[in-house]
Order: structure tokens, then C-alpha cells, then sequence
């Protein structure tokens, strides 16, 4: 590099550009900057297969109530259901790391459930169909410059209402 610094008055000093990362790793960053993640769609798989999982001597004792920070929040009936998870706890960690194939928590934490829906038995929300678009009585009378954003905006606004109703369902 030459003896002075290149600098832009606007921005400051130019840095260098780092390299470019690899495709997966790219597409990685990205899915989990909107929370889609690889790791939370295990997750969501660990929570729908914890049965399996736990195997038929402790699923009905543990129920699953999340993660923060590398624990594993397990939750229990009553004290006495929590002091013989207490003793599990090394098997639990182990199967749930198995089954993330990587070391993925470092510890179980114990919790009574309280009346709290375990993530086992949590369902997928359902979302609503979107209502019916119904036409305004007086659109389309306004004359607006087609190339202006205002223009363009409203000749968005209006295609909304061109699809015919049999279409839009």
C-alpha cells in the first residue's frame, strides 16, 4: 500500500473490502437475520419430536419450555417430578445433543410448569384468510401524472380492484 492513506472527504478513510464469503454462509447470515435460521428449525423439530426424543421413560416426566443462552428449560409437574429430573438431567442434555448433532446446550435448567403450555403440545397458528376486497364507489377519477410516485402509488392502488372476484379467492 502507498505511504498515504486514500480518503473520501464524504465517508472518511476507505477501508478495504473484505472478502467475499461463501454462498452458504452468506444465505445463513441472511435466513437468520429473519429468523430462519438452520438452528431455530431444529429447534422447532426438537420441540415436535421430543417424545421421540426422550424416549417413553421420560417424556412424560419432562416437558420442554424452551432455551436461553445455551440452557435447556425443562419443565415438571410437581417438586417430586423435578427432584427425579434432577437425577436425568446428564441424559436429558445428552439425547437433546444427539439429537441437534452438535453440543448445543451446556446445561438443563428445571422449572415447575405452572399451568404453562409445554412446547411439545403447542400447535401451529392457523392464519386467516384476508377479507374481501370490496370496490370503492368513486375510484379512478383522479387524474395524476403516471410517472410521479404519487401516480404510480395510486396505479398500484388501483390494479388491487381489477382482479375479478372469482380470482381473488
Amino acid at each position: 500500500m502507498s505511504r498515504y492513506r486514500r480518503f473520501s472527504r464524504a465517508r472518511g478513510p476507505i477501508r478495504r473490502q473484505a472478502a467475499p464469503l461463501p454462498l452458504s454462509e452468506a444465505l445463513t447470515a441472511w435466513l437468520s437475520s429473519r429468523g430462519q435460521d438452520a438452528r431455530a428449525a431444529r429447534l422447532d423439530q426438537l420441540w415436535k419430536n421430543w417424545a421421540m426424543v426422550m424416549g417413553p421413560d421420560l417424556a412424560p416426566l419432562a416437558q420442554p419450555l424452551g432455551h436461553r443462552d445455551g440452557l435447556l428449560l425443562v419443565g415438571g409437574e410437581d417438586h417430586l417430578v423435578l427432584q427425579e429430573l434432577t437425577y436425568a438431567a446428564p441424559e436429558i442434555l445428552e439425547r437433546v445433543n444427539a439429537f441437534m448433532d452438535e453440543p448445543f446446550f451446556h446445561r438443563v435448567e428445571l422449572h415447575l410448569l405452572f399451568g404453562k403450555t409445554p412446547l411439545n403440545l403447542v400447535t401451529d397458528t392457523v392464519v386467516p384468510p384476508l377479507p374481501q376486497l370490496t370496490r370503492p364507489p368513486r375510484l379512478g377519477g383522479l387524474s395524476l401524472d403516471p410517472e410521479s410516485p404519487m401516480g404510480r402509488c395510486y396505479q398500484a392502488y388501483l390494479r388491487c380492484f381489477d382482479t375479478p372476484p372469482d380470482e381473488g379467492q
